[in-house]
């Protein structure tokens, strides 16, 4: 009797500690990197001279991002940057994404800066066009980067 209760709270003991762990990998945070998923890269953008690609980002990951396409197969997302000088203190300035969507259902997208994990999520539904404000800095440029859900 008293080696059952012993092997059953060993048991027990090992249950808990198995649930903590999945838990705990459940919610580790994202890479310091932001959006590092070699597989399934992000959608790179910017404005002003940061707009062009950096060369090391085509060769950094092992495929083309995962987006959602129209029947002529082009991107339904789009995403440009916009910078906003304050009008209260013109030497900070909002950096706003403009998003459009081509196609005729919700899309989640992950719009980040880039390289960053200054991220937030957002559903743009079908046909539809939004500003969003990334954040505010004293940079007149920025880059930005973008994944979409597919779940």
């Amino acid at each position: 009797m008293n080696r059952n209760s012993s092997l059953m709270r060993f048991l027990g003991a090992l249950a808990y500690t198995l649930s903590a762990c999945a838990v705990a990998s459940a919610q580790t945070p994202p890479p310091a990197g932001g959006m590092q998923n070699l597989r399934n890269p992000p959608v790179v953008g910017g404005t002003g001279s940061l707009a062009l690609p950096d060369k090391n980002d085509s060769s950094r990951y092992l495929g083309q991002p995962n987006q959602h396409k129209t029947v002529t197969g082009q991107p339904c997302v789009t995403v440009n940057g916009l910078v906003k000088a304050q009008i209260v203190n013109p030497q900070i300035s909002e950096h706003v994404l403009l998003i459009a969507n081509a196609c005729s259902y919700p899309i989640k997208i992950k719009p980040c800066y880039y390289q960053s994990t200054t991220c937030f999520q957002t559903t743009i539904a079908g046909y539809s066009r939004r500003q969003q404000t990334l954040g505010y800095s004293a940079d007149r440029e920025f880059r930005f980067a973008y994944t979409e859900d597919f779940n």
